[in-house]
């Protein structure tokens, strides 16, 4: 039962205009982006003198082996990733309620908690495609400005099974931001609610929190890691080994089994609430 229902609620999402929306845009905003940098800065030092350093940190932006991270920051959980997912899921999930899916759902003996784990479960496929899509984007324009600008791709430097983990932690740290949304639009069925509420948590309630808990002494301070653009920032730096580089910890900071930990912890949090929310509604009102 299980299965069919994330078959069914897989192929919705994927038919979705909005995912295929947001996919375009990004891949335009990446093409854009990265084709600015390139033609600003890197194709002319003699209009734009820059520091050395500053050339070098630009260079690695937009060539292998080093950009294949940077495009997965950009897409993780401290980046522009929560976005595209705080609208799309935020969308989908409120209408089901205006549409009355959860009621057809329900009619056909699909139980409650195996209903909405499977919803949820279903919008990891999304998520994988806004990732991957950002990194195949990316990794192609800057495999060009690669043999432009070093007249090679350094591939030899890329280690695939990390690249794929760094994918899959990728994928990881927008989970809270997921949880967050599909929340917020399983207890307020609004759609308008459950974007503008996450929003607002992702662009200015957390960073304000973080700020806070500093304030209050080193014990809440050390509270503000746990929070999940932290949480993210933490894992993301294991990225890194994918491009052959030893992941080093600034002191003091977690271990990645305490930050995957302290994101199943949200994820969790998020999905169990939502599960007790939606055990308790009349969906005949």
């Amino acid at each position: 039962m299980f299965k069919n229902t994330f078959a069914i609620e897989n192929t919705k999402n994927m038919k979705r205009k909005l995912l295929w929306v947001e996919l375009t845009l990004f891949i335009l905003l990446i093409i854009v982006a990265y084709s600015f940098i390139y033609y600003s800065f890197l194709s002319s030092p003699a209009r734009i003198a820059l520091p050395t350093a500053e050339r070098a940190d630009l260079t690695q932006l937009v060539t292998w082996p080093d950009s294949l991270t940077k495009l997965l920051n950009i897409v993780g959980g401290s980046g522009l990733g929560p976005l595209l997912i705080i609208i799309f899921i935020g969308a989908v999930t409120a209408q089901e309620y205006t549409w009355r899916t959860f009621h057809l759902w329900l009619s056909r003996g699909i139980p409650r908690p195996l209903l909405l784990v499977a919803k949820f479960t279903a919008l990891l496929v999304p998520i994988l495609a806004i990732v991957l899509t950002t990194l195949i984007t990316g990794a192609v324009m800057t495999a060009i400005f690669s043999f432009m600008i070093n007249g090679t791709l350094n591939a030899d430097q890329v280690n695939l099974t990390q690249l794929l983990l760094s994918v899959a932690r990728t994928i990881f740290t927008l989970l809270p931001y997921a949880g967050l949304t599909f929340f917020l639009a399983v207890a307020s069925r609004s759609t308008v609610v459950a974007i503008g509420g996450s929003l607002a948590y992702a662009l200015l309630f957390e960073d304000i929190l973080m700020q806070v808990l500093g304030l209050l002494g080193e014990t809440m301070g050390r509270l503000s890691q746990f929070l999940p653009a932290a949480l993210a920032n933490g894992l993301m730096l294991f990225n890194q080994t994918a491009i052959g580089i030893e992941s080093t910890q600034p002191m003091g900071s977690m271990t990645p089994l305490v930050t995957s930990l302290g994101i199943i912890a949200w994820i969790v949090f998020f999905l169990g609430m939502s599960l007790i929310i939606f055990q308790r509604q009349d969906l005949n009102d």
